[in-house]
């Protein structure tokens, strides 16, 4: 709904109508009538009425027409609208036109196995005409030949396929038409998340997943919440953990801030532990250092710097916990991975150190192996840029009894040496 309350769009001018169907969720209906029913002062009109039947697409044209709109755009929530893409598919001032929008993981797309790669990647920009195209649609109702399109196959002449899908449908009365179709790519209109892959469970831990890296990369507010309605976090896990810390400098107020929303949005429990700042340590305690002779940094050809010796400590003190750093991004699958990998653990009984969830692979494939008995486990060889890791209490002892703080070097460093 922040989304829809976020369209750069005289909302004056906006009919908003949800329309459900027989299956739709009591919540999300719930949520839609009481949204309503707060902005209707806002809007035009906005309203929630139940498909007389399965074509809620036909209903929904029909509707647009009797209220003698200029524009119809129908979309789900499975589509993740820029502010932006109502402004700009309606300046393209075509009869029918669909946004292009891409998945947030792989390479699917609205336009999947229907335009070539080159387009979706936006190699290739232009308004591509296609013989169908998949929601969201923008038909412009101004346009005398809208008359002749339609998402019921009775309403359609001669219409012969045996496909009862209302997309196919309305491809069909455009081609018969001569009604051009066109999909656009000129912006980024956004993403799509299409439910009817997934379960409602798996697709909302992907929204999940989604949500935690639009927050990674732009912040708290990477996608704008609705000013009604609450958000909904999954309820938090430790996932099989003792404790999962975040480490965090108390001068990175914002950090926090973006790691526990980013927490939150994935359901995952955690405490915060303040990292030591390299750049105050007291002179005692740097005098009490000891460096790895000759120690640089692989990349850089460098001495450790301030904020790498207080990294170290930092993860010194917590060494028997799970750790997060903030740099991440997260996988499709991320937290349905962590849980599996547990129970693997606990059916073979897997003895274990140490298990880096996120990191950097700096060796061939061939280097690495799975492990026998486990879906997500495999070896490796050398490894840089710790995200996280899983250690386990004997894991913590060899590290420490390692003396790192006699010869220390960058953690990225320690840990595949040790």
């Amino acid at each position: 709904m922040g989304l829809i309350e976020n369209f750069k769009y005289p909302k004056n001018q906006l009919q908003i109508l949800f329309v459900s169907e027989e299956e739709s969720d009591e919540d999300t209906v719930a949520a839609a009538q009481l949204w309503s029913d707060k902005m209707s002062q806002l809007y035009k009109s906005t309203g929630l009425t139940k498909s007389p039947d399965a074509n809620w697409m036909e209903f929904s044209l029909q509707w647009s027409k009797s209220q003698s709109c200029n524009y119809l755009f129908i979309t789900t929530p499975d589509n993740l609208l820029m502010e932006n893409s109502l402004k700009k598919l309606i300046s393209l001032k075509l009869i029918a036109v669909s946004p292009l929008l891409n998945g947030p993981f792989g390479k699917y797309s609205n336009v999947y196995k229907l335009l070539e790669s080159d387009f979706i990647e936006r190699e290739r920009i232009e308004s591509q005409q296609v013989y169908y195209f998949n929601l969201p649609i923008l038909i412009n109702l101004e346009a005398p030949e809208t008359k002749k399109l339609t998402f019921d196959e009775k309403n359609v002449e001669n219409y012969d396929r045996k496909s009862t899908n209302p997309i196919q449908i309305f491809g069909f009365a455009a081609y018969s038409n001569q009604i051009p179709l066109f999909v656009d790519n000129h912006e980024f209109y956004g993403y799509i998340l299409d439910s009817k892959f997934y379960s409602e469970s798996y697709h909302r831990k992907l929204l999940g997943y989604f949500l935690a890296n639009q927050i990674s990369e732009s912040g708290p507010m990477a996608i704008p919440h609705s000013t009604i309605l609450q958000p909904w976090y999954p309820p938090t896990s430790k996932f099989g953990f003792d404790k999962i810390y975040l480490i965090n400098l108390k001068r990175r107020p914002e950090r926090l801030q973006k790691m526990s929303s980013i927490m939150q949005h994935l359901g995952i429990e955690f405490e915060v532990f303040e990292a030591i700042d390299g750049t105050a340590l007291p002179s005692e305690v740097l005098a009490s250092l000891r460096f790895l002779p000759g120690y640089e940094d692989p990349f850089s050809k460098r001495p450790m710097k301030f904020g790498e010796i207080g990294c170290f400590l930092s993860h010194y003190k917590i060494w028997e916990n799970v750790v997060k750093n903030d740099d991440v991004r997260f996988a499709e699958n991320s937290t349905i991975e962590l849980s599996k990998m547990i129970e693997d653990i606990m059916k073979t009984h897997l003895e274990w150190d140490l298990i880096y969830l996120g990191r950097k692979k700096m060796t061939p494939q061939g280097d690495e192996f799975f492990v026998p008995g486990h879906q997500y486990l495999s070896t490796l060889a050398y490894s840089y840029w710790t995200l996280g890791y899983a250690i386990s209490q004997g894991g913590a002892q060899k590290l420490i009894n390692a003396k790192p703080l006699e010869k220390l070097l960058a953690l990225d460093e320690f840990l595949p040496i040790m």
